[in-house]
């Protein structure tokens, strides 16, 4: 399945666990126009923008615009991209934790964040990361392998209502269907929202309506290993 520019810069800043508010400060632009390059592919993007998107997102301008060559960059000094932790003084959160048996209970008191009666997960805090109302799921299913493969567990943030219209890449949703479901935004304008599995490219449509509650997904805090 071909790429466009715009699917591009949401699977880049995705990939780079930045929200469009991040993304936005980050080159310093408005969120409403990190928003219109990653829904609309015919908007105009001046060179300099370009340059400091592929900055942030650790890539190129030519894989931006074409889809062509390397989407990481390389650079010297590549041990300077990792953080060394100390152990000993990190810095731990106790997160609600939920297994795919307890996506519907998860669902129903989503409203309310009324998580007391789940099992907890104790996780390293990570700096600059937001952990209020968030918790931990347990993915169910290949569908969004390789990067959300079954049993792999990531932190995953509330959104707000009045920001379902601006959520682009991977979420948990909680349909008033009922269903609950992890999928890549891919697309998200005028009401009508379009759903991909990363595994095989199938696509849904639903609309803002369908949404009953909505989280972010983050981080990974559990990889399972190759079998």
């Amino acid at each position: 399945m071909s790429s466009t520019r715009a699917s591009r810069l949401i699977r880049l800043r995705d990939d780079a666990d930045l929200t469009l508010e991040e993304a936005a400060a980050a080159i310093g632009m408005s969120r409403q126009t990190i928003y219109r390059y990653e829904s609309d592919n015919k908007s105009k993007i001046r060179a300099s923008v370009l340059e400091k998107l592929a900055k942030i997102y650790k890539t190129t301008v030519e894989y931006i615009e074409t889809g062509r060559a390397s989407a990481v960059k390389p650079a010297p000094g590549l041990l300077d991209e990792f953080m060394f932790i100390d152990q000993d003084n990190a810095e731990f959160i106790d997160l609600p934790f939920i297994e795919p048996v307890a996506y519907g209970t998860f669902s129903n008191s989503c409203h309310d964040r009324n998580y007391g009666d789940f099992a907890t997960i104790r996780i390293q805090r990570r700096p600059g990361k937001d952990y209020t109302n968030a918790a931990v799921i347990e993915v169910r299913g290949n569908s969004m392998a390789d990067r959300y493969p079954d049993r792999s567990q990531h932190v995953v943030r509330p959104v707000s209502d009045g920001n379902f219209q601006y959520a682009t890449g991977v979420h948990a949703l909680s349909l008033r269907s009922p269903a609950f479901l992890i999928k890549r935004i891919v697309s998200n304008l005028n009401g009508l929202i379009r759903l991909r599995s990363d595994s095989n490219g199938e696509e849904m449509e639903i609309t803002l309506g369908d949404i009953n509650c909505l989280w972010k997904v983050g981080e990974s805090v559990y990889m399972p290993e190759e079998e």
